[in-house]
């Protein structure tokens, strides 16, 4: 997973993780980019996370 994680981030790939229902661990968070690691204990916490992600996802722009 960690070599995974890195090659995605390495290739300017943003990467999000949830924890549902687990802990959030040091491998999750390490391999989230900052800031985009969510722990989310049930489904109130999993649609906020969701929503904190799609609220990032949608300041992103195209440019070349």
């Amino acid at each position: 997973l960690t070599a995974l994680c890195t090659a995605a981030k390495q290739r300017n790939i943003t990467v999000w993780v949830i924890a549902f229902g687990t802990t959030l661990t040091p491998l999750l968070s390490n391999c989230a980019n900052s800031g985009k690691a969510f722990q989310a204990n049930n489904t109130a916490e999993l649609n906020a996370a969701f929503s904190n992600i799609a609220s990032q996802i949608a300041k992103l722009r195209v440019s070349k």
